[in-house]
């Protein structure tokens, strides 16, 4: 048996140690210093996962999808830009303004669907891929519109040749019976197959450019706008020919007419 002494000395360690030991030693693992957490089975309360203070995960498209939006707008403005200044044209009818009208608001749709999309897109290929589309709307706008511009100068142009070609065929007609008019006769034949040709290119040129969708690929876009550059081009290069037919005739004539009618 331990003596009393002894065993008087192992319960003041104990206690003396009891007393030294933090009281979170004995805290439970899971405590919050509130009350013990409640277990089930044995197994620790689950803690709930922070919520987005919304209520709604955090958007991990955020940024991109920030800067997608900015891009379509800024596609959008464009578009508008250009319809204004179409609608406020002088050199433009009121037919071709209607055309445009109708295929601008075409492509004001397809960016307000660009739009939409981008809202839900779940990757940064996908908005990537909107941008780009918005870029290609803004730029079918931009050519359509140059292009029925150009076709009404052009058109202009042919008008106002086919006027001098008929003043210069009513002079010729006043020359005195029987002169030889085959030198204005053949640059005046010439200028009006110039002018036939400048028409057909012009129209070539136009329908090309009016028939790009409202969301065209890059293929849709270069490959009509070699199109109608090759078309215009044709064109101008024959109301050139048209014009030098022009002044020959003009010379020819006047080299056939007499002083006096000349006065």
């Amino acid at each position: 048996m331990p003596s009393a002494r002894l065993l008087s000395l192992a319960l003041a360690g104990a206690t003396s140690l009891a007393l030294a030991t933090p009281a979170a030693a004995f805290a439970s693992p899971t405590s919050t210093g509130h009350r013990p957490a409640v277990t089930h089975a044995g197994k620790p309360a689950q803690t709930a996962k922070p919520a987005h203070p919304h209520g709604k995960p955090a958007d991990r498209l955020a940024g991109p999808r920030k800067g997608a939006l900015h891009a379509l707008a800024a596609s959008t403005a464009a578009v508008q830009r250009v319809a204004a200044s179409e609608q406020a044209s002088t050199l433009l009818g009121s037919a071709d303004k209607a055309t445009l009208a109708a295929f601008d608001a075409g492509a004001l749709s397809a960016l307000s669907a660009d739009v939409t999309a981008a809202g839900s897109a779940t990757s940064p290929q996908a908005l990537a891929a909107l941008i780009q589309a918005g870029n290609r709307t803004a730029q079918a706008v931009k050519l359509a519109g140059e292009v029925t511009s150009a076709a009404a100068t052009g058109t202009a142009a042919i008008t106002g040749l086919g006027a001098d070609a008929a003043a210069l065929a009513a002079q010729e007609a006043s020359l005195p019976a029987g002169t030889d008019t085959s030198s204005v006769d053949v640059p005046l034949a010439d200028l009006s197959t110039q002018l036939s040709a400048a028409q057909t290119a012009l129209s070539t040129a136009s329908t090309a450019a009016l028939a790009l969708p409202a969301a065209p690929s890059a293929d849709n876009l270069r490959t009509t706008r070699d199109a109608t550059e090759t078309a215009l081009t044709a064109a101008q290069t024959a109301l050139t020919v048209a014009a030098a037919d022009l002044a020959t005739a003009k010379a020819a004539l006047a080299a056939l007419t007499p002083p006096a009618a000349a006065a």
